[in-house]
């Protein structure tokens, strides 16, 4: 069917990144990681509020997980099959219904439970948000484009913390998560301004090819390894920072990791770009560094240095992955791509935090961020066993997607 409306691939300039639909994108993009990093961020001191122990502290900060995990069965096709957008403003709908259950949980379980209803929600969010980036990307330059749209994270991790943490120390928990669902809404309102690509869809089938893309499992394998160490500084470190004094100033660790960000990813996508995927192991060396940085901080500015090495290192690598995902796949899967990659990265991220709890009930948490590398130097090894492997996948997609698409209408 034919249109006369014009495509997202015709707004934008041959070969360029920047275009309504991409700049549209990444503004709802850091909206909704706001929110959520907020959030996020509140869990787990809202949780040893209410007497959670440190492994329960691990299983609030990744409950959501539990919902995601689950739901990603049903995303990838879903993706690959019907309207990302409107999948996209549902998603997000249930995320705010989520929001307002943290606001007012009177308990540990009650929290855990909002906790995985909001992981409903970011089955659909995260991998939609991906799969819809990617389709106003053009293929030569995805790695620099990923970069670039990390930035709505990084600009959501630099302003979340701190800002969550200000208005809960200010006010309270219930009026902090309250904020966040605002936010939320903001997000919402964005979305429903954008037009997207609409890609040939596939025939909706719950099947492990709708949701796993096996191209795209060397990725999904790095993104697992990658969360299964920096999970822990997601679940830990207000807690940890707390402990030694800092109060809410902890949150300017992330602040200014979301800075330092603004230059690693776009930085890191460019080097990939230009000389290949082993460009990614001086990231994970940083990354490695950064946690035991964290290791032995004492004080605010040793938890700031941590943070702007942790930027060049996850802050890099993380976007290299999504990139490489979204490559390895034609276009009509790139949902399930996009859910391979999170599956993984879900898997990593409940994980982590869980064997991260053991060793802090064990050892405390300097020893626990001082063990985390170890999943970072199997990241090293799986990467330079497979980046060629990677390398020709995209080659062969790359000529198989030579001849231009016509026919696309946007949504």
């Amino acid at each position: 069917m034919m249109t006369n409306t014009k495509t997202i691939a015709e707004e934008k300039p041959s070969g360029k990144i920047w275009n309504l639909a991409f700049v549209g994108l990444l503004l709802a993009y850091f909206l909704v990681n706001l929110a959520l990093n907020m959030t996020n961020n509140l869990s787990t001191p809202f949780a040893k509020s209410l007497g959670a122990t440190p492994v329960i502290i691990g299983v609030v900060a990744t409950g959501f997980t539990y919902g995601s995990i689950v739901f990603k069965l049903v995303s990838g096709p879903a993706i690959d099959s019907f309207n990302r957008k409107g999948l996209l403003l549902g998603a997000v709908a249930v995320i705010a219904l989520a929001f307002l259950g943290d606001a007012f949980a009177a308990s540990v379980p009650m929290l855990i439970t909002f906790r995985v209803l909001q992981g409903v929600g970011q089955a659909f969010t995260a991998t939609t948000f991906i799969a819809i980036a990617a389709d106003t990307l053009p293929r030569e330059k995805m790695s620099s484009g990923m970069g670039i749209f990390a930035l709505g994270t990084a600009a959501s991790t630099l302003l979340g913390a701190v800002v969550g943490l200000k208005i809960q120390e200010a006010t309270s928990f219930r009026a902090a998560f309250l904020v966040s669902f605002a936010i939320l809404c903001a997000g919402f309102v964005v979305l429903l301004f954008i037009k997207v690509k609409r890609v040939p869809p596939k025939k909706f089938k719950l099947s492990l090819s709708g949701f796993i893309a096996k191209e795209a499992i060397p990725p999904a394998l790095l993104q697992f390894l990658f969360m299964m160490a920096w999970s822990c500084v997601f679940a830990f470190l207000v807690v940890y920072g707390q402990a030694q004094g800092l109060g809410s100033n902890v949150g300017f660790f992330n602040t200014a990791y979301g800075l330092a960000v603004f230059a690693a990813a776009p930085l890191g996508g460019r080097l990939v770009d230009k000389y290949g995927y082993l460009m990614v192991i001086p990231m994970l060396v940083l990354m490695s560094v950064s946690l035991w940085l964290i290791s032995f901080s004492t004080s605010l500015w040793m938890l700031l240095v941590a943070a702007v090495v942790g930027a060049f290192g996850y802050g890099a690598a993380g976007p290299v992955a999504r990139s490489m995902a979204m490559s390895v796949v034609p276009e009509n899967r790139r949902g399930a791509a996009s859910s391979t990659l999170f599956v993984a990265s879900d898997i990593g991220q409940l994980v982590g935090p869980v064997v991260g709890g053991i060793f802090v009930s064990a050892f405390g948490y300097g020893t626990m961020f001082r063990i985390a590398p170890v999943w970072i130097v199997l990241a090293v090894i799986l990467l330079i066993f497979t980046q060629k492997y990677v390398k020709n996948k995209i080659a062969a997609i790359d000529q198989s997607e030579e001849v231009p698409e016509t026919g696309e209408v946007a949504e």
